[in-house]
Protein backbone atom coordinates (compact mmCIF):
# COMPACT_ATOMS: atom_id res chain seq x y z
CA UNK A 1 0.00 0.00 0.00
CA UNK A 2 1.13 3.58 -1.17
CA UNK A 3 1.70 6.12 2.15
CA UNK A 4 -0.43 9.17 1.27
CA UNK A 5 2.54 11.26 1.94
CA UNK A 6 3.90 9.09 -1.05
CA UNK A 7 0.47 9.44 -3.48
CA UNK A 8 0.61 13.34 -2.50
CA UNK A 9 3.86 14.22 -4.08
CA UNK A 10 2.87 12.94 -7.03
CA UNK A 11 -0.30 14.32 -7.57
CA UNK A 12 2.14 17.54 -6.62
CA UNK A 13 4.47 16.38 -9.37
CA UNK A 14 2.00 15.55 -11.73
CA UNK A 15 0.16 19.62 -11.21
CA UNK A 16 3.22 20.54 -11.97
CA UNK A 17 3.58 18.32 -15.40
CA UNK A 18 -0.18 19.95 -16.43
CA UNK A 19 1.63 23.20 -15.68
CA UNK A 20 4.14 23.21 -18.60
CA UNK A 21 1.50 21.33 -20.67
CA UNK A 22 -0.86 24.23 -20.77
CA UNK A 23 1.85 26.82 -20.84
CA UNK A 24 3.33 24.51 -24.42
CA UNK A 25 -0.13 24.86 -25.47
CA UNK A 26 -0.70 28.37 -24.84
CA UNK A 27 2.23 29.10 -27.07
CA UNK A 28 1.86 27.04 -29.75
CA UNK A 29 -1.83 28.29 -30.17
CA UNK A 30 -0.83 31.80 -30.06
CA UNK A 31 1.98 30.89 -32.43
CA UNK A 32 -0.67 29.29 -35.24
CA UNK A 33 -2.68 32.56 -34.48
CA UNK A 34 -0.36 34.61 -35.27
CA UNK A 35 1.30 32.93 -38.64
CA UNK A 36 -2.39 32.42 -40.27
CA UNK A 37 -2.91 36.16 -39.66
CA UNK A 38 -0.02 36.90 -41.74
CA UNK A 39 -1.37 34.62 -44.61
CA UNK A 40 -3.71 37.20 -46.00
CA UNK A 41 -0.72 39.35 -46.79
CA UNK A 42 1.60 36.84 -48.41
CA UNK A 43 -1.36 36.02 -50.75
CA UNK A 44 -2.65 39.32 -51.76
CA UNK A 45 1.16 39.70 -52.92
CA UNK A 46 1.22 37.02 -54.46
CA UNK A 47 -2.15 37.36 -56.47
CA UNK A 48 0.03 40.88 -56.88
CA UNK A 49 2.98 39.53 -58.70
CA UNK A 50 1.15 37.06 -60.54
CA UNK A 51 -1.42 39.55 -62.52
CA UNK A 52 2.25 41.48 -63.19
CA UNK A 53 3.16 38.20 -64.60
CA UNK A 54 0.14 37.93 -66.64
CA UNK A 55 1.31 41.04 -68.00
CA UNK A 56 4.61 40.48 -68.52
CA UNK A 57 3.26 37.23 -70.52
CA UNK A 58 1.60 39.44 -72.98
CA UNK A 59 4.72 41.47 -73.39
CA UNK A 60 6.97 38.44 -74.64
CA UNK A 61 4.00 36.80 -76.62
CA UNK A 62 4.44 33.54 -75.16
CA UNK A 63 5.03 31.17 -72.24
CA UNK A 64 8.41 29.53 -72.11
CA UNK A 65 8.22 25.44 -73.06
CA UNK A 66 8.69 23.38 -69.98
CA UNK A 67 11.44 20.99 -70.34
CA UNK A 68 11.16 17.08 -69.29
CA UNK A 69 13.12 14.30 -67.60
CA UNK A 70 15.30 16.12 -65.58
CA UNK A 71 16.63 15.67 -62.19
CA UNK A 72 14.24 15.87 -59.48
CA UNK A 73 14.52 17.60 -55.64
CA UNK A 74 11.73 17.88 -53.25
CA UNK A 75 11.90 20.10 -50.25
CA UNK A 76 10.34 19.20 -47.38
CA UNK A 77 9.20 21.64 -44.18
CA UNK A 78 9.20 19.59 -41.51
CA UNK A 79 9.40 19.99 -37.66
CA UNK A 80 11.45 22.07 -35.63
CA UNK A 81 11.16 20.25 -32.30
CA UNK A 82 9.18 17.04 -30.73
CA UNK A 83 5.90 17.46 -28.31
CA UNK A 84 3.73 17.25 -31.63
CA UNK A 85 2.55 13.91 -32.19
CA UNK A 86 3.09 12.09 -35.31
CA UNK A 87 3.61 16.00 -37.20
CA UNK A 88 6.83 15.21 -37.87
CA UNK A 89 7.30 11.51 -38.85
CA UNK A 90 4.72 12.16 -41.18
CA UNK A 91 6.94 14.88 -42.79
CA UNK A 92 10.32 12.73 -42.38
CA UNK A 93 8.33 10.02 -44.19
CA UNK A 94 7.79 12.22 -47.20
CA UNK A 95 10.96 12.63 -47.53
CA UNK A 96 12.35 9.08 -47.12
CA UNK A 97 9.76 8.15 -50.01
CA UNK A 98 11.24 11.45 -52.09
CA UNK A 99 14.89 9.69 -51.72
CA UNK A 100 13.68 6.21 -52.66
CA UNK A 101 12.17 7.98 -55.70
CA UNK A 102 15.55 9.15 -56.45
CA UNK A 103 15.39 12.62 -55.74
CA UNK A 104 17.23 14.85 -53.53
CA UNK A 105 16.34 16.24 -50.68
CA UNK A 106 15.99 19.79 -49.24
CA UNK A 107 14.67 19.77 -45.33
CA UNK A 108 13.38 23.16 -42.77
CA UNK A 109 13.42 21.62 -39.51
CA UNK A 110 15.95 20.56 -37.47
CA UNK A 111 13.90 17.56 -35.80
CA UNK A 112 12.45 16.17 -39.49
CA UNK A 113 16.24 16.80 -40.67
CA UNK A 114 17.87 14.19 -38.10
CA UNK A 115 15.12 11.92 -38.61
CA UNK A 116 15.94 11.79 -42.46
CA UNK A 117 20.40 11.67 -41.24
CA UNK A 118 19.07 8.46 -39.00
CA UNK A 119 17.33 6.77 -41.74
CA UNK A 120 20.62 7.28 -44.25
CA UNK A 121 18.83 9.80 -46.28
CA UNK A 122 21.29 13.54 -45.90
CA UNK A 123 19.97 16.78 -47.20
CA UNK A 124 21.84 18.28 -49.90
CA UNK A 125 20.58 21.71 -48.12
CA UNK A 126 19.12 22.24 -44.59
CA UNK A 127 17.65 25.04 -42.30
CA UNK A 128 16.09 24.88 -38.99
CA UNK A 129 12.66 26.36 -39.20
CA UNK A 130 11.92 29.63 -38.44
CA UNK A 131 11.47 30.31 -34.75
CA UNK A 132 9.14 33.61 -34.51
CA UNK A 133 6.72 34.33 -37.80
CA UNK A 134 8.88 37.78 -38.11
CA UNK A 135 11.80 35.45 -39.73
CA UNK A 136 9.95 33.75 -42.15
CA UNK A 137 10.31 35.99 -45.10
CA UNK A 138 14.27 35.82 -43.86
CA UNK A 139 13.87 31.96 -44.04
CA UNK A 140 12.30 32.46 -47.41
CA UNK A 141 15.27 34.16 -48.99
CA UNK A 142 17.57 31.44 -48.06
CA UNK A 143 15.00 28.29 -49.14
CA UNK A 144 15.05 30.47 -52.38
CA UNK A 145 18.76 31.11 -52.89
CA UNK A 146 19.49 27.43 -52.31
CA UNK A 147 16.78 26.57 -54.43
CA UNK A 148 18.33 29.04 -57.60
CA UNK A 149 21.31 27.34 -56.97
CA UNK A 150 20.47 24.08 -57.22
CA UNK A 151 18.92 24.49 -60.50
CA UNK A 152 21.71 25.59 -63.06
CA UNK A 153 23.22 22.66 -64.63
CA UNK A 154 19.40 21.00 -64.31
CA UNK A 155 17.85 22.64 -66.67
CA UNK A 156 14.64 20.34 -66.64
CA UNK A 157 15.20 20.11 -63.18
CA UNK A 158 11.97 19.18 -61.14
CA UNK A 159 11.02 20.95 -57.66
CA UNK A 160 8.08 19.80 -55.03
CA UNK A 161 7.53 21.01 -51.49
CA UNK A 162 5.91 19.23 -49.18
CA UNK A 163 4.25 20.62 -46.55
CA UNK A 164 1.19 20.85 -44.02
CA UNK A 165 -2.16 23.12 -43.79
CA UNK A 166 -2.73 24.14 -40.23
CA UNK A 167 -6.23 23.21 -40.56
CA UNK A 168 -5.59 19.52 -42.32
CA UNK A 169 -2.13 18.44 -40.18
CA UNK A 170 -3.37 14.75 -41.09
CA UNK A 171 -3.02 15.42 -44.61
CA UNK A 172 0.05 16.23 -46.71
CA UNK A 173 0.18 19.11 -48.90
CA UNK A 174 2.19 18.81 -52.44
CA UNK A 175 3.10 21.77 -54.41
CA UNK A 176 5.23 22.09 -57.73
CA UNK A 177 7.64 25.05 -58.26
CA UNK A 178 9.78 24.07 -61.32
CA UNK A 179 9.17 23.27 -64.08
CA UNK A 180 7.71 26.95 -63.73
CA UNK A 181 3.72 26.58 -64.46
CA UNK A 182 2.88 29.39 -66.83
CA UNK A 183 -0.41 28.14 -67.75
CA UNK A 184 -1.62 29.72 -63.77
CA UNK A 185 -1.56 33.10 -65.30
CA UNK A 186 -3.83 34.32 -68.15
CA UNK A 187 -2.44 35.97 -70.70
CA UNK A 188 -4.34 39.61 -71.67
CA UNK A 189 -3.08 41.11 -75.16
CA UNK A 190 -5.17 43.95 -73.96
CA UNK A 191 -3.24 45.02 -71.32
CA UNK A 192 0.27 45.80 -72.31
CA UNK A 193 2.36 47.88 -69.81
CA UNK A 194 5.05 50.23 -70.06
CA UNK A 195 8.37 48.65 -69.15
CA UNK A 196 12.16 49.80 -69.08
CA UNK A 197 13.51 45.66 -68.72
CA UNK A 198 13.70 44.03 -71.92
CA UNK A 199 10.34 41.48 -71.55
CA UNK A 200 12.59 38.46 -70.73
CA UNK A 201 14.48 39.75 -68.21
CA UNK A 202 11.32 40.79 -66.19
CA UNK A 203 9.33 37.79 -66.98
CA UNK A 204 12.76 36.13 -65.20
CA UNK A 205 12.44 38.80 -62.26
CA UNK A 206 8.70 38.31 -61.42
CA UNK A 207 8.97 34.66 -61.90
CA UNK A 208 11.62 34.77 -58.83
CA UNK A 209 9.55 37.02 -56.83
CA UNK A 210 6.69 34.82 -57.32
CA UNK A 211 8.35 31.78 -56.12
CA UNK A 212 9.97 34.07 -53.76
CA UNK A 213 5.92 34.71 -52.44
CA UNK A 214 5.18 30.85 -52.68
CA UNK A 215 8.15 29.84 -49.88
CA UNK A 216 6.99 32.28 -47.66
CA UNK A 217 3.19 31.17 -48.31
CA UNK A 218 4.15 27.46 -47.31
CA UNK A 219 6.50 28.44 -44.41
CA UNK A 220 3.84 30.43 -42.83
CA UNK A 221 1.60 27.39 -43.22
CA UNK A 222 4.20 24.70 -42.50
CA UNK A 223 4.96 27.29 -39.43
CA UNK A 224 1.53 27.41 -38.07
CA UNK A 225 0.57 23.79 -38.65
CA UNK A 226 3.43 22.26 -36.80
CA UNK A 227 1.78 24.47 -33.63
CA UNK A 228 -1.59 23.29 -35.10
CA UNK A 229 -0.21 19.59 -33.94
CA UNK A 230 2.15 20.62 -31.20
CA UNK A 231 -1.46 22.22 -29.57
CA UNK A 232 -3.23 19.19 -30.36
CA UNK A 233 -0.52 17.06 -28.85
CA UNK A 234 -0.98 19.09 -25.67
CA UNK A 235 -4.86 18.93 -25.84
CA UNK A 236 -4.50 15.28 -25.32
CA UNK A 237 -1.59 15.28 -22.97
CA UNK A 238 -3.73 17.46 -20.78
CA UNK A 239 -6.37 14.93 -21.37
CA UNK A 240 -4.24 12.36 -19.52
CA UNK A 241 -2.57 14.41 -16.95
CA UNK A 242 -6.50 14.77 -16.12
CA UNK A 243 -7.14 11.58 -16.05
CA UNK A 244 -3.91 10.41 -13.72
CA UNK A 245 -4.54 13.28 -11.67
CA UNK A 246 -8.24 12.12 -10.82
CA UNK A 247 -7.09 8.14 -10.20
CA UNK A 248 -4.03 9.77 -7.87
CA UNK A 249 -6.75 11.49 -5.79
CA UNK A 250 -8.95 8.20 -5.64
CA UNK A 251 -5.77 6.28 -4.10
CA UNK A 252 -4.72 9.27 -2.23
CA UNK A 253 -8.18 9.29 -0.21
CA UNK A 254 -7.76 5.37 -0.32
CA UNK A 255 -4.80 5.29 1.50
CA UNK A 256 -5.33 8.02 3.61
CA UNK A 257 -8.87 5.97 4.75
CA UNK A 258 -6.71 2.58 4.80
CA UNK A 259 -3.84 4.59 7.13
CA UNK A 260 -6.69 6.15 9.38
CA UNK A 261 -8.30 2.57 10.14
CA UNK A 262 -4.92 0.99 10.73
CA UNK A 263 -4.22 4.03 13.58
CA UNK A 264 -7.63 3.41 14.96
CA UNK A 265 -6.95 -0.55 15.13
CA UNK A 266 -3.39 -0.20 16.90
CA UNK A 267 -5.52 1.98 19.59
CA UNK A 268 -7.95 -0.33 19.72
CA UNK A 269 -5.47 -3.49 20.63
CA UNK A 270 -3.38 -0.79 22.69
CA UNK A 271 -6.69 -0.16 24.67
CA UNK A 272 -7.82 -3.74 24.75
CA UNK A 273 -4.08 -5.29 26.03
CA UNK A 274 -3.97 -6.45 29.84
CA UNK A 275 -2.31 -4.01 31.90
CA UNK A 276 0.57 -5.98 34.25
CA UNK A 277 0.09 -6.76 37.88
CA UNK A 278 0.27 -4.30 40.30
CA UNK A 279 3.87 -4.49 42.68
CA UNK A 280 3.43 -6.12 45.18
CA UNK A 281 0.56 -8.28 44.66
Amino acid sequence: MSRPEEVRDRLANVGEIGSVIATLQALAAAHQREAEGHLAAIRAQEATVAAALSEALALAGAAPEEGRGGAALTVVIGAAQGFSGLYGERLAEAGLAAAARGHAVMAIGGRTRGALCDRGVRPVWSAEMAPHVPEVPALASRLADALFGWLPGRPHGTVHVVFCDPQETQRLQVRRLFPFDFTRFPIDPGRLPLITLPPGDLLAALMEAYVFTELCEMLMLGFAAENAARAEAMARAQSSVKRISAELKRAWQQARQEQMTTEILELVSASAAPTGSAPGG
